[in-house]
This record gives C-alpha cells, sequence and structure tokens, in this order.
C-alpha cells in the first residue's frame, strides 16, 4: 500500500511539473493552476471554449517556467520608446531590416525567451501566441506554426507590446487565442484596450505610419504577384521585411487570399520555424531543466525535429 501511495504521489509530482499545477491540489483531486497559469486573461475567445485551451495554457507555462529557470541571462526591460526598439530591432539585423529574425534576437538579447510550440499533441487545441509572467521574467510562447515570417512577425511584436505596456502582472499571462486573417483587426472588433495596444505597439515597431504611406501609393486591384513586387520593392527602400508589407495591405483593405497568394510568392518570407528553433537551441541550457521535461521541451518545441533534421 506504501509503494502504492509512493507511486501516486510520483506521478502527481510528474504531473504537476508537465502541466503547471499544483501537486497538493492534484493529489485531493482537483486541478489547479500555479506559477504563470494562476490568473489568465483569455483574448479573442468569443467563439471559443476556454476550457478547450486549459491543456496547451498548462503546458505553455509549464515549459516557460522550465526554460526561464535554467536561463542565467538577467531580464532587461524592452525600451518605452518605440524609436529606441526599432534602432535596436535594426541593430541586430546585419543589414539594418526590421524583421522576424531581428526581433526574436532582440527578445532573448532582454532575457525574455521566446518558445515555440509547434508539437502541442493532437487534439490539443492551440493558442497563437502567449505572453507570460514567470516569477521576475516575461515570457512570450508562439504557438501557431506558420511558415510565414510576417504573420510570425506580427504576433511576436503584439505580444512584446503586452511586456513593454506593463499588461502582465505576476503568475498572470495573457494568451491570444486568435490573431489570425480577419476581416477587421482583432482589436477593432473585441473592444479590449490591452489588445487595442499591443497590435498598435506591433505595427508601430514594424514601421508603423512609414509602411502606411508606402501602401496606399499601390493600385487599389493589384494582383498576388504585383503585391509580391510591390512590397520587395517597398520593403527593401524602408528595410523592413516584404512579407510584412503584404500582411499590412491585407489588414488595410481586407483582400486577405490575395495576400495569402502574394506570401507564397515571397521566398524570403518563408521557414521561421527553423529560426525559432535555433535561437532557443542557442540560449536554453537543457541540461539544467529537470530530466522528467527534457524530452518534453525537445519534442513540443521542434528541438527534436531540428537536431533529426541536422
Amino acid at each position: 500500500m506504501e509503494t502504492r501511495a509512493d507511486g501516486v504521489a510520483e506521478l502527481a509530482m510528474l504531473l504537476s511539473r508537465r502541466l503547471s499545477v499544483d501537486v497538493a491540489a492534484l493529489m485531493r483531486g482537483e486541478l489547479r493552476p500555479k506559477g504563470a497559469a494562476t490568473q489568465l486573461a483569455y483574448k479573442h475567445a468569443a467563439h471559443v471554449d476556454q476550457a478547450q485551451l486549459a491543456a496547451a495554457t498548462y503546458l505553455a507555462s509549464s515549459l516557460a517556467q522550465a526554460v526561464s529557470a535554467s536561463m542565467s541571462q538577467p531580464y532587461v526591460p524592452l525600451p518605452q520608446s518605440l524609436e529606441v526598439l526599432q534602432a535596436e530591432v535594426r541593430a541586430a539585423d546585419q543589414h539594418g531590416v526590421l524583421g522576424f529574425d531581428a526581433m526574436l534576437a532582440v527578445c532573448w538579447n532582454h532575457g525574455i525567451p521566446v518558445i515555440p510550440l509547434p508539437n502541442l499533441p493532437v487534439g490539443v487545441r492551440k493558442m497563437d501566441g502567449a505572453a507570460l509572467q514567470v516569477a521576475n521574467r516575461p515570457a512570450i510562447v508562439l504557438a501557431k506554426k506558420r511558415s510565414s515570417r510576417a504573420w510570425l512577425s506580427f504576433i511576436l511584436g503584439h505580444e512584446m507590446g503586452h511586456i513593454a505596456q506593463g499588461h502582465l502582472r505576476p503568475g498572470a499571462s495573457i494568451v491570444d487565442i486568435s490573431l489570425k486573417d480577419s476581416s477587421e483587426y482583432v482589436s477593432e472588433t473585441v473592444g479590449d484596450r490591452q489588445e487595442q495596444e499591443a497590435d498598435e505597439y506591433a505595427l508601430e515597431v514594424l514601421g508603423g505610419a512609414q509602411v502606411a504611406a508606402a501602401i496606399r501609393s499601390w493600385p487599389a486591384h493589384a494582383s498576388p504577384v504585383e503585391l509580391a513586387v510591390l512590397a520587395r520593392e517597398g520593403g527593401r527602400a524602408l528595410g523592413i521585411e516584404p512579407g510584412h508589407l503584404v500582411l499590412r495591405a491585407a489588414f488595410e483593405t481586407k483582400r486577405w487570399a490575395d495576400a495569402a497568394s502574394a506570401l507564397n510568392y515571397l521566398s524570403e518570407d518563408m521557414n521561421p520555424q527553423e529560426v525559432l528553433a535555433a535561437r532557443l537551441r542557442t540560449h536554453l541550457s537543457l541540461e539544467l531543466v529537470a530530466e522528467d521535461l527534457q524530452d518534453l521541451i525537445a519534442s513540443i518545441t521542434g528541438l527534436a525535429d531540428a537536431n533529426t533534421a541536422g
């Protein structure tokens, strides 16, 4: 009987670490979140049962805590000035381009881990992204498995906005369920001031008024191929990844299908998952993570896929 009790306690401890739930409550048959999952704010949830996102949220929180605990680099807050942040992003790119790789580098430089979750278990409903407060360090989760740097740049910028503008509190997480293609900006329909601020932050980091002015000069009925060409030319002139110009045009004109086709013509907009995995591998000290979590982290974040491909 004592052996059985020990086994149950060990299983409860394992599940507690993997799912970021309180072990004492779990032993009593209660599911009580802990850490960054203690206070959850789900955004864009009008047509989504939030209970469907519990598993993904608890896993994201658990992985964020494990990765954060393995980091020796201190957290340095993002600059309040968007101009200063833009300068940091440009400095992080060898060609001075505003884009996904450089934004990712800036987050890690500030001690903010960016954790990809492309391989959540089958049947687990996932969010697009999340900003979590793990002890004294914020963390970002990107769960949307997109092949477009432009889309992940916007989601990453949105989560950076939540952090920079003080939307997080200790033990809290903001889970953005869907920032995907829609007929409008999500923040235009939900009336959530924090979401509006995070959207505006992301757009400003990625060129702001300069991009808006550039796309206003484009022909109203440009074909997807023409959109790709215009975006390449505009991106070169402004020092911004061209995919973002296509995406910004879609936000303004609501021509989502044409924008998706245009992004397919931009080969430089592809493969952000490889960049996410490479950055995580560089900064993560996996040997400092509990052994029972190492395989889980490698599998869900795509590190195992990258190692196999290599």
